[in-house]
C-alpha cells in the first residue's frame, strides 16, 4: 500500500499538467468566478441605480418623495439634466434610447389629491369620535397615479426593488399628510405631530445562531470558494481513471493481480493517496479565499465559528470524489471513454448540485434531481459550517451521505473486476 502511494506521488510529480489541473486551475477558477459573480451577490444597498424623475407636482408630495429616494443609498435621483428640470417627454426619450433604465413621473395634482383624500379621512375619523371640526373637500380631486417607467432590458428584480422602495416612501408621505391634517383639525399648526412619533416597532436583523461570534451571509466569495474547490476535487476523476487505464494497457495491472491479495492493497493505496491530494487541494483553495481574494477587492472568506468541522467534511468529499474516479477507471476500457465521461459528468453534477446556481431557484423536479448529486451534499456540508455556524455534530447528514456513496462506488469496481 505504501509502495502504491509512493508510485502515485511520482506519477503526479512527473505530470505537471495534472498538478496544474488539480491546484492552479481551480484557484484561477475561484478568482474569476468570484469576480464575475460579485455584483449579483451584493446586496441592493451596495448597488447604485440611476433614476430619472419628472416632478410635475408643484406641492410638497413630489419633493418629499424625491427626498426619501435620495436618502436611500441604492438610488441616484436625477430630477434635472443640464440645469433644467426633467420633463416627461425627455424622460421617456432617455429610457427608449437606453441611456437611463428607470424613471418616475409624478403627476401635477399629486399634492392636491393626497391632501384632499386626507381631509376626507380626517373628517370621517372626526365624525366617528364626535369632533366638530371639518376640513374642506373637493369631490373632483379624488386620486392620482405616479408612473414607473423602465427600459425594457431592466431585470424584474430591479423593477421590484424600485417599486417596493417607492411604495414605502409614498406610504410614509401619506401618513405624514394625514397626521398634518388631523393636527390642523384640532387647532394645531401641523408641526407638532410627525411620522417619527409612530416609530414604535423597529426592525433589526439578527443571526440565527445566538452563540456564534461570526455571522456571515452569502456573497460571491462565501459561495464560489467552496463550490469551485469541490468542483476541482471531483475533477480528480481525470487523473485517477487515466492512470488506471494506462496501467491496464501497459500490463502492470495484470502483474499486480497475479500477486495474492495485492490488488486490494494497491487499490487502497491509490484511494488513500488521492484522498490526501483532494484534502490538500481543498484547504489550499480555502487559503486562496482567505489571503488572495482580498487583493481583488473581494470579501475575505470566513470559515465560521467552528472551522474544525471542515476536516470531516473535507474527508467525506474527498472519499466520494476519489471513489468516483476509481469507479470510472474500472468500468471504462479506454482513456478516450473514461476521461471525457468523467469530466462531463462532474460538470453535470455541479450544474444540478448548486455550484453554478442556487438549488433554491431550480424547478421542483430539478430540486429532487439535485439530491442525487454528490456535489450538492458536498456544498451543503461546507455551508453548514461556514454559513450556518454548525459544528461537527451539525454536519453528520451530508458526511454520512458522502461516505455511503463513496463506499458504494468502492464496492462496485470489485464486481466489475471479477467480471
Amino acid at each position: 500500500m505504501f509502495a502504491t502511494i509512493r508510485k502515485e506521488l511520482l506519477l503526479l510529480m512527473r505530470d505537471p499538467g495534472g498538478l496544474l489541473l488539480l491546484l492552479i486551475m481551480p484557484a484561477a477558477l475561484i478568482i474569476v468566478m468570484a469576480l464575475v459573480q460579485d455584483a449579483p451577490y451584493r446586496d441592493y444597498q451596495e448597488m447604485k441605480f440611476e433614476i430619472l424623475v419628472a416632478n410635475n407636482d408643484k406641492g410638497t408630495v413630489g419633493k418629499k418623495i424625491i427626498e426619501g429616494l435620495r436618502k436611500n443609498k441604492s438610488f441616484i435621483v436625477l430630477d434635472n439634466l443640464d440645469g433644467k428640470m426633467v420633463s416627461e417627454h425627455q424622460l421617456r426619450n432617455h429610457l427608449l434610447e437606453g441611456s437611463y433604465q428607470m424613471g418616475i413621473v409624478i403627476p401635477p395634482n399629486a399634492t392636491v389629491s393626497l391632501v384632499n383624500t386626507s381631509n376626507k379621512v380626517a373628517n370621517q375619523m372626526a365624525t366617528s369620535i364626535g369632533v366638530s371640526g371639518v376640513l374642506p373637500v373637493n369631490a373632483s380631486e379624488d386620486s392620482s397615479t405616479i408612473e414607473l417607467l423602465f427600459d425594457p432590458v431592466v431585470k424584474p428584480s430591479f423593477r421590484s426593488s424600485l417599486n417596493f422602495a417607492l411604495n414605502q416612501y409614498i406610504t410614509q408621505v401619506k401618513i405624514e399628510i394625514l397626521l398634518d391634517r388631523m393636527s390642523k383639525m384640532n387647532g394645531g399648526d401641523g408641526a407638532d405631530i410627525g411620522i417619527d412619533a409612530l416609530n414604535v416597532l423597529a426592525v433589526n436583523e439578527r443571526s440565527l445562531n445566538k452563540e456564534a461570534q461570526i455571522s456571515e451571509s452569502m456573497n460571491s466569495v462565501q459561495h464560489n470558494v467552496p463550490a469551485w474547490a469541490i468542483f476541482g476535487m471531483f475533477l480528480i476523476v481525470v487523473p485517477i481513471s487515466g492512470n488506471m487505464i494506462r496501467e491496464r494497457d501497459e500490463g502492470s495491472a495484470v502483474r499486480i493481480q497475479l500477486i495474492p491479495n495485492a490488488n486490494k492493497r494497491v487499490g487502497l493505496g491509490k484511494i488513500v493517496f488521492y484522498i490526501m491530494v483532494c484534502m490538500l487541494q481543498f484547504f489550499v483553495m480555502l487559503l486562496v479565499g482567505i489571503f488572495i481574494l482580498p487583493f481583488f477587492d473581494l470579501p475575505r472568506l470566513s470559515l465560521g465559528p467552528h472551522p474544525e468541522a471542515l476536516l470531516p467534511v473535507a474527508f467525506a468529499i474527498a472519499f466520494a470524489a476519489v471513489n468516483y474516479g476509481y469507479f470510472i477507471g474500472s468500468i471504462f476500457k479506454t482513456a478516450n471513454q473514461a476521461m471525457p465521461f468523467g469530466a462531463i459528468s462532474v460538470v453535470l453534477f455541479s450544474a444540478v448540485g448548486g455550484v453554478w446556481v442556487p438549488v433554491e431557484i431550480l424547478p421542483d423536479m430539478m430540486k429532487k434531481v439535485a439530491l442525487t448529486s454528490p456535489l450538492h451534499w458536498s456544498l451543503e456540508g461546507v455551508n453548514e459550517v461556514i454559513l450556518r455556524g454548525k459544528g461537527i455534530m451539525g454536519v453528520w447528514k451530508p458526511v454520512v451521505v458522502l461516505l455511503a456513496s463513496g463506499g458504494l462506488l468502492s464496492i462496485l469496481p470489485v464486481f466489475f473486476g471479477k467480471k
